[in-house]
Parts: structure tokens; C-alpha cells; sequence
């Protein structure tokens, strides 16, 4: 590795042009990459389109040792590795669609040095950390991609989020970059401490602004799904370029593409539910410009560098303006106009009010189901899932837990619920209302469904 910064910057430039074919970093890469190379904790908090995957991929090809990249979703994590294998990068991932032989041969590349990036969730982390270690393998860096699931996910769905610092401290405490498009201040904050960023004050934080001018924002107001369907249809109408329409659930996703396929679309599912090699032929085709519109879960479009898509439909109501803006932010990626359209009914957002019953059920309930299996036993599977959670994190053998947390936690997802709805509702600027969310003011409107603020 070059010893001095400005050397470990030249060599980071040659290295995008080697496997990027570009001849310099954006203005924001460069000021993310600079606080990487010298060895600085970084959050980096860069939209859509703003390119954070060279954040970590450029500087793990310059500094020594092996650079671990979380990634929230398999498909994502598979999607990355193949692009970046692509690019020349040694990459690999290792996740569940590996059988054991497999893993064993991605984990002896990595102790032969062969692997410079490897990719793994947040529950694998914590098993890998202690191999490394016994192996002697240097991490260099730990890439946090999409963080804002560290504060989205950790507490209630996903608890390895909240186990990433005990990695990161098996790890060797190596240096951090955590990487988001929408994180409002205070999940920048959250991010902050669970990873313990910044020991000694040696911590940088790189925010972008959130606008993307070459967006165009608005919301329709629908009456029930065949509502809905007429929407979509009269969204996709001028057929230019490629569309994504997100669905809440796999069953409407699947009836969307048939649908979109009677009316003379080329069209495709793609969902968690499919097995690999579909969601791979799904996603390839649509990369190569052969279907015209993706119906999808939130499973699609994390880390999918498809920049021509000029329109990105909500079906509903999505529960949080991160996952609505994330979402969204699919659309024009390679700075050409594009469009954001929401379909949106009252009822989507009691929907997701009722949700918050299931993640975080009743407390006298909880601690009754606690005391008493047969009460345990007669709740829903979702129901049970979310006690036996709550029992792992309170306790249920003390007198009196202490619901604290898991109240704030759920004021903070109605909040989010709540936020979505007056973005849907807004008699204003529909773009300041989205980005006053994420804490950025908006001196100026550059297209949205209401009437644009004046310079």
C-alpha cells in the first residue's frame, strides 16, 4: 500500500480507471474516499445514484488487507459481487445460496489472500469475525452498506444489526465507512454510536444534499385497486425507457406482471419468494433492456445500477419515507428526467398502523403470554415471533421490564407512518416535504405535483 495519503490517492484514481474506466471520482467520492485512505471512521450519506459503492470498492483495492462488506439482502449481496467481478475486482460473497463446499473454498481463497472484497450479512458476520480472527486475516476496513438498516431493522427484525460493533471489535477494531441514501439526522446519529464511530474524535461525516433535481415527484389518489391498476397503466403509457413498480406484497407483485403482460408489456416478478436463478433471469433481462417494467418487493433495487428507469410507481403507501425515497430513487440515476408516482388511499396508512400491533404487540398481553405458554400458544405465528423477540431483549423472569425503548421505538415507527401520510396529503410542495424529512431545507422545487417554490 502507498504509505503517504496523497499517494494512496493517486493510486485510488488509477484504480477507477482501471476498473471503472473513469478518469476522476466525483466531488463527493473523492471528500469519502480521502477520509477512507487515511484511515478514518466515515459515514457517508450520499443519495441514490451518487455512486457509494466505489466508496469501499476503490479504497479496498489500495489499502492492505481484506475489506468486509454487510449488506442487508442476498440478492443485493450477489448482485454486487458479479458486478465487481465484472469490474476485475476479486470479490465474493458468502451467504445461504452457497452449499458447504462452496463456503469452504470462498473462505480458503480469503486466508490464501485471493479475495480483496467479501461480502456477507450481519448475521454471518458474527460467526466469520471469530474465523478470521483464529486464521490470521487482516480486515482493513468494514463496509456497512445500506446502515440505515442498522436503525430500521436492528432492534425488531434483524437483531445481528445491533452485534455488528462486537464484530467490528473481533475484527481488530479495523477502520469503518458506513454507507446510506436516507438516513434523517437522527439514524445518522444511531449509526454513530452502534458502531462506535469516531474513537479519539477520528470520525467523518459526509452528507450530501438529498434533492434530485431531474426528479419529478407527485401522488394520485386511487379508490381501490382497479383504481390502482388504471394508474399504473396510464404511468407506463409513454413506454420510455424501463419502469419499477413497487407492491407491498409477493401475491400482487406476481398479478401485476401477468396483468402488465396482457396489456402488451414485457413484464416480470421479482420477490424474495423466487428461487435463484429466476430472480437472476429477472434481473438480468431487465438490466439488458428486455423487460419494459419490473413489478417488485422491496427486495429489488437495493445496490441495482440500472440507469435509464423513467418510472418508479408506488402501488400503496409505503411505511417509512426512507423505503419510499430509497425506492424512488431508482428512477434516473443516469441524471435524465424522471418520474416518482405515488398511488395512495386512506386506508394504506391504517394498514400499517395495524402492523405495529404485530411488531410490537400489547405489553400486558406480552407479559401474560410470558407467564402463561397456552396464551403464548394461541397467538398468531407473527404475534409469537414478536414476544419471543421481546422476551430475548427485556427478559421475562424479573419483576416489571422495562418497556422504555420498545415504546420509543414504536412512537418512532408511527412517527415514520405518520410522516409518509402528510407527504401523500400535503397541500405543498410535495419535494420540500420529502426532504424537510431527511433535515435538508428546500430553497427551490424543480418539479412535483404542487406548485413549485419560488427562487
Amino acid at each position: 500500500m502507498p504509505t503517504s495519503l496523497p499517494e494512496r490517492l493517486v493510486r485510488a484514481r488509477a484504480v477507477l480507471a482501471h476498473h471503472y474506466g473513469f478518469p476522476d471520482f466525483r466531488p463527493a467520492q473523492r471528500r469519502v474516499i480521502q477520509s477512507v485512505l487515511a484511515g478514518r471512521d466515515t459515514l457517508a450519506v450520499l443519495p441514490t445514484g451518487g455512486g457509494k459503492s466505489v466508496c469501499f470498492q476503490v479504497p479496498a483495492l489500495v489499502l492492505d488487507g481484506l475489506t468486509v462488506v454487510v449488506s442487508p439482502l442476498l440478492s443485493l449481496m450477489q448482485d454486487q459481487v458479479e458486478a465487481a467481478r465484472r469490474r476485475g475486482m476479486a470479490a465474493a460473497a458468502l451467504n445461504s445460496a452457497l452449499d458447504a463446499t462452496e463456503q469452504r473454498a470462498v473462505l480458503a481463497d480469503v486466508r490464501a489472500g485471493l479475495v480483496k472484497l467479501l461480502y456477507v450479512s450481519p448475521e454471518r458476520l458474527e460467526r466469520l469475525a471469530a474465523g478470521l480472527s483464529t486464521a490470521g486475516v487482516r480486515v482493513g476496513l468494514l463496509a456497512v452498506d445500506e446502515a440505515h438498516c442498522i436503525s430500521e431493522w436492528g432492534h425488531d427484525f434483524r437483531p445481528s444489526y445491533r452485534l455488528l460493533l462486537a464484530a467490528r471489535i473481533r475484527l481488530g477494531r479495523p477502520p469503518v465507512i458506513a454507507l446510506t441514501g436516507s438516513a434523517t439526522p437522527a439514524v445518522r446519529a444511531d449509526i454513530t454510536t452502534s458502531l462506535r464511530l469516531g474513537r479519539a474524535g477520528r470520525c467523518d461525516l459526509h452528507l450530501a444534499s438529498f434533492d434530485r433535481p431531474n426528479l419529478w415527484f407527485g401522488v394520485e389518489r386511487v379508490t381501490d385497486h382497479r383504481d390502482r391498476f388504471r394508474r399504473v397503466l396510464t404511468s407506463l403509457a409513454p413506454r420510455q425507457g424501463t419502469a419499477i413498480v413497487y407492491a407491498p406484497t409477493r401475491r400482487i407483485t406476481e398479478g401485476l406482471a401477468r396483468s402488465l403482460h396482457m396489456a402488451g408489456f414485457r413484464s416480470a416478478s421479482y420477490h424474495a419468494g423466487l428461487d435463484r436463478n429466476r430472480r437472476h433471469d429477472v434481473l438480468t433481462r431487465f438490466l439488458a433492456g428486455g423487460i419494459d417494467v419490473v413489478t417488485a418487493t422491496s427486495a429489488f433495487g437495493m445496490g441495482i445500477d440500472k440507469p435509464d428507469v423513467r418510472v418508479v410507481v408506488h402501488w400503496m403507501l409505503p411505511a417509512t419515507p426512507e423505503s419510499y425515497y430509497q425506492e424512488a430513487g431508482r428512477a434516473g440515476r443516469d441524471g435524465e428526467a424522471s418520474r416518482c408516482l405515488l398511488l395512495f388511499r386512506k386506508g394504506d396508512a391504517e394498514l400499517h398502523r395495524r402492523q405495529l400491533d404485530v411488531t410490537f404487540p400489547p405489553e400486558r398481553m406480552v407479559e401474560r403470554a410470558w407467564k402463561d405458554p397456552n396464551q403464548l400458544a394461541g397467538l398468531p405465528s407473527n404475534v409469537r415471533d414478536s414476544v419471543e423477540r421481546l422476551r430475548n431483549e427485556l427478559g421475562a423472569g424479573g419483576e416489571g421490564p422495562d418497556w422504555k425503548a420498545v415504546r420509543l421505538r414504536r412512537k418512532g415507527a408511527a412517527a415514520r407512518i405518520a410522516a409518509m401520510e402528510r407527504y401523500a396529503t400535503t397541500s405543498r410542495c410535495r419535494r420540500r416535504e420529502l426532504l424537510r424529512y431527511f433535515g435538508e431545507c428546500l430553497k427551490r422545487c424543480s418539479g412535483c405535483d404542487r406548485h413549485p417554490l419560488q427562487p
